[in-house]
C-alpha cells in the first residue's frame, strides 16, 4: 500500500498503468485506500500508526500490531448517523478512530467515546432492539475489531493482555 500510494503521489498515469498488473482484486483494494476521496479508506499502515499511538498498546512490536491493523475493518458514519449494536452476540469491540460518537443505551444517553478510546465489554447483550446506539457527533471513524481473533491475540501476548484489561 505505501509503495503504491508513494507511486501515485509521484505519477498518477505510472500508478494505473502498473496496478493494472497486481490483479483485480489487488488493483481494487489499492484503489479504495490510494484514490483521494471522500470515500477513500485507511491504509493498513495509518492503522498500525494509530494503535502505535493508544497508551493501551505502547512498547507492542509492530508485527502485532499489523495483525490487529489486518483483522480492523473501518466503519465511518456521518455526522449524525447512528450504529445500531444490537446482535445476538456482541463479537466485536470498537475503536474511535478519528471523531467522536455518543453511547446510548436503551435510550438514555450513556457517554461520549473520542479519537482513541475503546468502545467494548458494556455492549452487552441485552435483548432489546434498539438497546445499544452509537450516535456519530462529527463525521466519524471507528474500527471494528473481532473479538475472537482479540483474545487469540492476546493469548499468545502477554504483556498485551495485562495492558488490555487495565484499558477496558
Amino acid at each position: 500500500e505505501v509503495a503504491a500510494w508513494a507511486l501515485f503521489q509521484i505519477d498518477q498515469n505510472v500508478y494505473h498503468e502498473n496496478v493494472k498488473r497486481l490483479g483485480m482484486d489487488l488493483k481494487v483494494t489499492l484503489d479504495k485506500v490510494i484514490l483521494a476521496n471522500e470515500h477513500s479508506e485507511l491504509m493498513e499502515f495509518e492503522k498500525i500508526k494509530f494503535y502505535q499511538s493508544l497508551e493501551v498498546l505502547s512498547g507492542i512490536p509492530g508485527i502485532t500490531l499489523s495483525y490487529l491493523a489486518d483483522i480492523s475493518e473501518e466503519i465511518n458514519l456521518k455526522a449524525n448517523e447512528v450504529l445500531r449494536l444490537d446482535q445476538s452476540l456482541n463479537d466485536y469491540f470498537y475503536i474511535t478512530y478519528s471523531g467522536s460518537v455518543d453511547y446510548f443505551s436503551k435510550g438514555k444517553f450513556v457517554r461520549l467515546f473520542g479519537k482513541g478510546e475503546f468502545i467494548g465489554e458494556m455492549l452487552a447483550t441485552s435483548g432489546f432492539i434498539n438497546s445499544h446506539l452509537l450516535q456519530a457527533k462529527s463525521d466519524t471513524v471507528l474500527l471494528k475489531i473481532p473479538k475472537a481473533s482479540t483474545y487469540e491475540l492476546l493469548a499468545e501476548r502477554i504483556t498485551l493482555t495485562e495492558k488490555f484489561l487495565a484499558f477496558v
